[in-house]
């Protein structure tokens, strides 16, 4: 089924302002590209040349964006279905996603405030064939409908300083994931979207910053390995300050429309190398510098665990086609209802980064880093075991 949109552009100028490096008006086309819309229709009455001198200045779309002075002149040999767009706006891909799947279960336009109508059948209503204006038809409300409700979600019309301003803070509101843990949600994400705040406004691409990130994990196995208290606190440090960072690339990825299949893999390879090379650096650190036989086995323990989880839950990745995000394995208690599923989440919290991270530097500060080694080697032990039960869930279905 094609997907086609159709896009008014008034005489406001308020969609060439900039939102966190990305036009309103780019906004609106990288949104309905994400909805798999294959052409859009930019109505303009008057001169589109500061308009396609504008597209033509960013990255190409998958999208094909034609020209018109008015809707009659597209509505005549248009085919359903298709998004009508009152003005360039800040939108949230999954709200026009949600708003195609009402539509196609109610066989209903679906409104969003007066500004995005989708028309599930572009011959609809037999008013809509000899309409003079569609978006004073929309105004009307004289059409079956389903109201789409945007309260806490990404939309909204840019047209003053104080409209940019509560866009941009709705959006950095929405880069808080909900399978933040509370380290993430109340200490790393702030900082982190205030870096990605600034860095929206460059041509630093998430691709990119991930890299720069690996590089810190790199020199925290190196300082870890150094050993010693000062060593130890700096690689603990690093490893936190990593835990933090991470989140720049995704939310950069989705503040400036970047997200990819590649940068999703990119992004779980830095982390697990980053993760390697703590740990390796911590193993090297104790066996040169000494340390009891208990924390020595734990060391090994801990090397052979987190190899075999990580190359169980890459195997259950690629078997499974899930992505390249070890969030998208599913284990066996996370929609549980009973109590031993409720235990489960509760403890794979310390299994998240934000967390251990948090403790790595803690250990660091009190001089108990070698500590950390019993730590790896316990909860990469029941990664492992859930990532096992995880492939035979992956199996039955």
């Amino acid at each position: 089924m094609s997907l086609f949109a159709i896009l008014n552009f008034p005489e406001s100028h308020s969609a060439f302002t900039k939102v966190y490096g990305l036009t309103v008006l780019e906004r609106t086309l990288r949104a309905l590209e994400r909805s798999d819309v294959k052409e859009v229709f930019l109505i303009s009455e008057k001169n589109a040349s500061p308009i396609k001198a504008l597209l033509n200045k960013v990255d190409a779309f998958d999208l094909k964006v034609n020209y018109a002075e008015s809707i009659q002149d597209v509505y005549a040999n248009l085919e359903a279905p298709f998004f009508y767009i009152h003005e360039p706006l800040v939108i949230d891909p999954n709200l026009l996603k949600e708003m195609m799947s009402e539509s196609a279960e109610s066989n209903c336009p679906v409104l969003i405030e007066h500004k995005v109508l989708f028309i599930p059948n572009s011959k609809f209503s037999p008013s809509f064939n000899d309409f003079d204006n569609l978006q004073n038809w929309v105004n009307k409300d004289q059409f079956p409908k389903k109201h789409k409700s945007t309260e806490g979600r990404v939309f909204g019309i840019v047209t003053d300083r104080k409209s940019k301003n509560q866009i941009e803070k709705i959006l950095i509101q929405s880069l808080t994931k909900p399978t933040d843990g509370w380290v993430s949600r109340n200490l790393n994400r702030p900082i982190s979207t205030l870096v990605s705040r600034v860095l929206a406004h460059t041509f630093i691409t998430p691709n990119q910053f991930t890299i720069f990130t690996g590089f810190i994990g790199l020199a925290t196995g190196y300082f870890l390995a150094l050993g010693g208290y000062w060593y130890y606190l700096i690689g603990g440090f690093l490893f936190h300050l990593t835990s933090i960072l991470d989140g720049v690339d995704g939310e950069l990825a989705r503040l400036k429309f970047k997200s990819s299949p590649f940068g999703q893999w990119l992004d779980t390879l830095v982390d697990n190398l980053s993760y390697l090379a703590a740990l390796a650096g911590i193993v090297y650190g104790v066996y040169v510098n000494g340390a009891s036989d208990f924390v020595k086995m734990s060391g090994f323990l801990a090397v052979i665990f987190a190899v075999s989880a990580l190359a169980s839950l890459y195997f259950y990745l690629l078997r499974f086609k899930a992505g390249g995000s070890l969030l998208n394995v599913e284990y066996s208690f996370q929609n549980g209802t009973t109590t031993y599923d409720k235990i489960m989440r509760t403890a794979g919290l310390f299994g998240k980064r934000d967390l251990f991270a948090l403790i790595f530097f803690f250990l660091g500060i009190i001089g108990q880093m070698p500590l950390a080694l019993t730590y790896v080697a316990i909860m990469a032990f029941f990664v492992f075991a859930f990532s096992i039960q995880a492939h035979f869930k992956g199996s039955k279905k």
